[in-house]
């Protein structure tokens, strides 16, 4: 039999080029992990203006009311996307609504419903509207308080 804690753990002088890359490698890419976590926002933090709100209300209205009343988007429903990211809930919305025809508004109206669907849940409202790029999207964690 052969010693295993020499393959694993390798004494001086002998240590692997191969696993020593390794473990370089995944200290960059938590480290990297760890500098995307900090970059990430909240919807507490105010990620949507308060005009934006408004043409979401004027989407919800126009789109949306028939089927869903506000009251719908109230209270509990963004506690299953809980600090999941708001690209999540974005592209469900996109892929699902209008349920005549889905996938038929803007990307900007889409983000104008969310911001709606942020302020009926209390969210703060900030400076600057809430993207309808996906990737700034994904930077962005739902609260739900």
């Amino acid at each position: 039999m052969f010693d295993v804690s020499e393959r694993l753990i390798p004494g001086p002088g002998r240590c692997r080029p191969r696993l020593l890359g390794g473990l370089l490698t995944a200290m960059a890419l938590a480290s990297a992990g760890a500098a995307a976590d900090d970059a990430r926002r909240s919807t507490a933090q105010g990620v949507y203006t308060t005009e934006q709100a408004q043409t979401g209300l004027e989407v919800h209205e126009e789109y949306c009311a028939k089927c869903h009343h506000y009251s719908y988007f109230q209270g509990g429903f963004l506690i299953s996307w809980r600090n999941q990211p708001v690209s999540g809930l974005y592209d469900l919305i996109k892929l699902k609504m209008p349920e005549d025809r889905p996938g038929a508004l803007k990307p900007k109206e889409y983000a104008a419903l969310l911001a709606y669907i942020f302020e009926l849940n209390d969210l703060p409202a900030g400076d600057e509207k809430l993207s309808h790029k996906h990737e700034a999207m994904e930077q962005i964690l739902i609260a739900d308080e």
